[in-house]
């Protein structure tokens, strides 16, 4: 087995060889680049940063954001482009979809992705893996081909920056929005939140140039009034204070930190000093370790994080820290404003920046809406060893994937981490339902595989809609009449995976 060293060695070496092919093409005939990309933060960025590489280039392009690449959708492209000299770049899909796109693209393309490739289960597969990298290399850029793991290690805006870095050495400024991206797909999976394997290299990139300032913060929103940031954290368990801002004022008010400062404005966790910081971590350690009977170190784990600033964005606005920025862009993305976080993530802070805020907290009042009816309605339904919920008329396709992993790992009763959760919303003009399904971290370590069960549910239910994504978390579509079935197949295929 190659080192790490050596296996990265050989991804920029594929992707060197990919840059001169892309250069030379494009030389030859003047083609029309066109990019097409997911609309979630990580797919918008994965677009920003393509964009930006050729804009900086002078090389025409248009780019355009699918809720996913489905069989329709690779049709559609067929018939826009087949009779155009066009060359098409896919980001942050494309792996699971490039037989389809092998078969009925006849344009030259490429495909920057992080997922696991079509008909691959796991990445324990790795012969199968190689194979097919020995059949698309040339086209085809996946971290699996080369040992690294793509929910984890790298996403499909980090696959882009690696691309824009080979182009170019000057473009690791681009590296913020390649690390907004992963953060987006939740990709700080390391100690206290930090970030790991490729990752890190475009951290160290960051760092290198000067963009970014990493501190060990507390795990709480910084832009929000402190009081409502500790009351509505998704990730601290403060039996007695979640979901009630009053008590945690009282609180806090107890520590000696007041709300308001001088000029009137409301404290938030950037106006704290560091003895202010440090005593509001010691009362929250004591606080949980006696609420809960969890060990200090346990709850550090949880309390401390490492916090990623950009320097260039402006301190305490929705773009500074990088967990802030990704939401931003997917709020964007969700609320079928894709374009306008493009426009921000390459650069624009001027009206596309004051639309996104208003999109933000379009998005915030409609997650919301959603979670509070589903948790006051009893919307969650059990089988043997799945859970699933549809968003009738209160969640739209849009927002179902963030809905579930929202509700997988918030700490609620109505949730079981043990079981799978699908949610599955109407697309309408369709006649299907868009499923996203999500599995706690706990069940993965125990060979839980979306993906995999996905496709296997697929193939059983006597669909050939595409779908997959990663063990943690993956999707697809079903007609509205084979929702039973495809619902049964999931658990069975879960329940085999669990024995």
């Amino acid at each position: 087995m190659n080192s790490a060293s050596e296996k990265f060695k050989d991804f920029i070496t594929d992707l060197n060889k990919i840059k001169d092919y892309f250069l030379k093409i494009i030389d030859e005939k003047k083609y029309l680049i066109k990019i097409y990309t997911h609309l979630d933060a990580d797919g918008l960025s994965a677009g920003a940063i393509l964009g930006k590489i050729l804009y900086k280039k002078n090389i025409p392009f248009q780019i355009t954001v699918l809720k996913q690449l489905e069989l329709d959708n690779i049709t559609k492209i067929h018939n826009e482009t087949e009779s155009g000299d066009y060359f098409l770049i896919f980001s942050d899909f494309g792996s699971g979809q490039y037989l389809e796109l092998q078969k009925n693209i006849n344009n030259p393309f490429l495909i920057f992705d992080h997922h696991l490739p079509q008909n691959i289960k796991n990445k324990e597969e790795i012969d199968k893996i190689q194979e097919i990298y020995k059949d698309t290399y040339k086209w085809h850029i996946n971290p699996y081909f080369y040992g690294f793991d793509g929910s984890t290690e790298i996403s499909g805006s980090g696959m882009c920056y690696f691309f824009a870095k080979c182009i170019d050495k000057k473009n690791t400024d681009l590296s913020k929005i390649a690390l907004v991206g992963a953060n987006g797909d939740v990709q700080n999976q390391g100690d206290n939140k930090s970030f790991i394997g490729l990752n890190q290299i475009i951290l160290d990139d960051a760092k290198e140039n000067d963009i970014i300032e990493i501190l060990d913060d507390i795990n709480l929103s910084r832009i929000k009034p402190l009081n409502q940031a500790l009351a509505y954290s998704p990730e601290l368990n403060l039996p007695g204070l979640n979901k009630d801002p009053n008590k945690t004022l009282k609180f806090l008010k107890r520590l000696g930190i007041l709300m308001e400062k001088g000029d009137g404005s409301i404290i938030t966790l950037i106006d704290l000093n560091k003895e202010e910081k440090q005593k509001l971590t010691s009362a929250l350690i004591e606080y949980i370790s006696i609420k809960s009977n969890i060990d200090p170190s346990e709850i550090i784990n949880k309390l401390i994080i490492k916090r990623y600033l950009l320097k260039d964005e402006k301190i305490g606005s929705d773009l500074h820290d990088i967990s802030d920025f990704s939401n931003m862009l997917n709020s964007c993305g969700r609320t079928n404003n894709a374009s306008i976080g493009i426009a921000i993530a390459m650069g624009d802070r001027n009206k596309a920046y004051v639309q996104a805020i208003k999109n933000l907290e379009n998005y915030k009042r409609m997650l919301l809406n959603a979670l509070t009816w589903i948790k006051e309605e009893n919307i969650i339904k059990e089988e043997e060893f799945i859970q699933y919920f549809f968003g009738a008329d209160k969640i739209s396709e849009n927002i179902i994937g963030t809905i579930t992993s929202m509700l997988i790992h918030d700490d609620t009763e109505i949730i079981k981490k043990n079981k799978p959760l699908f949610g599955y919303a109407i697309r309408m003009e369709e006649g299907m339902y868009k499923i996203s399904s999500r599995a706690h971290e706990s069940i993965v370590e125990k060979g839980i595989n979306l993906s995999e069960a996905i496709r296997e549910a697929l193939i059983l239910s006597n669909l050939e809609n595409l779908g997959g994504g990663h063990p943690p978390a993956a999707g697809t579509k079903v007609p509205i009449e084979k929702i039973g079935d495809f619902l049964e197949n999931c658990n069975k295929i879960i329940g085999r995976q669990l024995k």
